[in-house]
């Protein structure tokens, strides 16, 4: 329960980031911006895959294998 609670809470603070990104109320890129730049360079791209992967699995894990 607590790990979906973090899950939805963390997608509700990134879509808040990209809206304030967004409506310039703030003077932050927004995450396709971030990612873009984060993503020009192979150690940042290994990084994003890594991430990528690791949210995959636990997301994989805690929503599709069944309980005992």
């Amino acid at each position: 329960m607590y790990g979906t609670v973090g899950w939805l809470a963390l997608l509700a603070l990134a879509l808040l980031f990209e809206l304030l990104a967004r409506l310039h109320l703030t003077k932050t890129s927004t995450l396709g911006q971030f990612g873009a730049t984060i993503a020009s360079r192979l150690p940042g791209r290994v990084l994003l895959v890594l991430l990528w992967i690791f949210v995959g699995v636990h997301l994989f894990a805690r929503y599709t294998l069944p309980r005992h």
